[in-house]
C-alpha cells in the first residue's frame, strides 16, 4: 500500500494526526491530535454541562406526572446559560483538523512515495 493512502486512511478514517504518527511526520501528529481532542473535550463538556443544567426541572416534572412535549422542549431551549458559539467554534476546529489532517498526510505520504520510488 502507498504511504500517502496508508497515511489518508489512518488520518480521515481513524483518528487525526494517526496517519502523520505512521508517516514519521510526529509534531504535526501530535499537533493535529491535540487540536481535535481539545475540540472534542470542549464539545462533550459543554453538552454535558448543558444536560445536567436541563434534568433538574425535567425529573421534577416527571415526579409529578406533568411533564409535556412543549415543556420538554421549552427546558431543553432554556438549558444553557449561554449561546452555542463555544459549540460552534468547536465543531469547526474539530472538522477542519479532520480535513487538514487527511490532506496532510497525503501530501507527506506522497513526498514519501516519490522519494521511495
Amino acid at each position: 500500500m502507498k504511504e500517502s493512502t496508508k497515511g489518508v486512511l489512518l488520518s480521515g478514517l481513524v483518528y487525526p494526526g494517526l496517519g502523520q504518527f505512521v508517516l514519521e511526520a510526529k509534531f504535526s501528529g501530535v499537533l493535529f491530535a491535540i487540536l481535535t481532542t481539545a475540540g472534542l473535550l470542549v464539545i462533550f463538556y459543554r453538552l454535558t454541562v448543558r444536560i445536567y443544567h436541563a434534568l433538574d426541572p425535567i425529573l421534577s416534572l416527571l415526579a409529578n406526572n406533568t411533564l409535556n412535549w412543549n415543556q420538554f422542549i421549552a427546558i431543553l431551549s432554556h438549558s444553557s446559560y449561554d449561546s452555542w458559539q463555544i459549540e460552534g467554534i468547536s465543531l469547526v476546529l474539530f472538522l477542519a483538523c479532520w480535513v487538514l489532517s487527511s490532506l496532510h498526510a497525503f501530501f507527506v505520504g506522497q513526498k514519501i512515495d516519490r522519494e521511495t520510488g
